[in-house]
């Protein structure tokens, strides 16, 4: 039994299928000039892009996905011609040429920007995220340990102070209301007498 291909797999194969060449009167050709000379085969294939873009435009009505196939698409071609980002010379000219190809293509008047560029994040650029949370979470971690222990001593010594305050408090009224005899009362009372002193000038 041959199970029926998805869109997504009918649309990459009629976009490989696609063998385009500008003509001579197309806004593309000053613009795609340098990578002709560079590169025959990326020269080509930018050729194609801009007609399957201008397809996939016409089809968007029908195939409500066909912006994001469009980018996976262009995602797996740009992984193919620059062997996964390593060839640093197609690497240049597809960031040049191919990246800036689709920019004009969505800025056409026709098109009024309805297909964006989606580009996925390179692992370095993942790592670099990764670790840079990493590092903020550790900070603010040592950052509230520091205040913590701040914060702490500061709370101890205010609650030792109302302890202090409140025993000593509690220690004047306990002998005030058992109405302990001038004779016991002026033996503690030296103890419990708060002396202010004032220097005037």
């Amino acid at each position: 039994m041959i199970e029926e291909k998805s869109e997504k797999e009918k649309l990459f194969e009629s976009w490989n299928d696609i063998k385009h060449m500008l003509d001579a009167s197309s806004i593309y050709n000053e613009f795609l000039k340098g990578l002709r000379d560079e590169n025959n085969e990326l020269y080509k294939f930018a050729c194609s892009l801009t007609e399957i873009y201008k397809n996939a435009h016409i089809q968007q009505e029908k195939s409500p996905n066909i912006c994001e196939f469009l980018n996976e698409w262009l995602n797996n071609k740009k992984r193919i011609h620059t062997d996964n980002g390593n060839d640093a010379k197609n690497n240049h000219l597809w960031e040049s040429y191919i990246e800036k190809l689709w920019i004009h293509l969505e800025g056409e008047s026709e098109r009024n920007y309805w297909c964006s560029r989606i580009i996925p994040s390179s692992h370095v650029a993942y790592a670099f995220g990764t670790s840079f949370t990493v590092f903020l979470f550790t900070l603010m971690v040592f950052f509230l340990i520091y205040n913590y222990s701040t914060i702490r001593s500061c709370l101890h010594a205010y609650t030792n102070n109302k302890i202090r305050l409140k025993q000593n408090l509690h220690a004047d009224v306990s002998n005030g209301l058992l109405r302990i005899s001038s004779k016991c009362g002026n033996i503690h009372a030296g103890n419990k007498r708060i002396t202010l002193s004032y220097h005037s000038s």
